[in-house]
């Protein structure tokens, strides 16, 4: 994949100092800027994503062996990893969850479903339902 600077810059190169006519049969128009950032986006293969979320009953799980559009997306993204002897939520992290703190409950926040650290009682919301 060539990236877009220098995409811009051997198609600026070769029209450089060079009136062109559009009556001239050999003729090259030069290309805009902006011509170019989309050839650039347009050549550029998308890298395969491995894994989608998909719908399982209620919840939105990640699937790390399939493939194709995602069937739903989590009300919140992320999941609980561990790391050494600490459990965090990683944000954009995908898959299941790894561990989950011993304090700590899922709360409501609008349209979100949050991790309070220091909430107790049973969660109000579970962050893999779907949107």
């Amino acid at each position: 994949m060539i990236p877009p600077a220098l995409l811009l810059a051997v198609v600026m190169s070769g029209a450089a100092g060079r009136e062109i006519s559009a009556s001239s049969p050999n003729a090259r128009t030069p290309l805009h800027p902006s011509d170019a950032e989309r050839a650039s986006r347009e050549s550029a293969v998308p890298a395969q994503q491995k894994g989608r979320y998909k719908k399982q009953g209620q919840t939105c799980e990640w699937d790390a062996n399939d493939s194709g559009p995602n069937q739903c997306m989590p009300v919140t993204k992320g999941r609980f990893k561990k790391s050494g002897s600490t459990c965090s939520w990683a944000f954009n992290d995908v898959g299941p969850d790894q561990c989950r703190p011993p304090k700590g409950r899922w709360t409501k926040s609008e349209k979100k479903c949050v991790w309070r650290p220091g909430d107790t009682g049973p969660d109000q919301c579970d962050p893999r339902q779907p949107r």
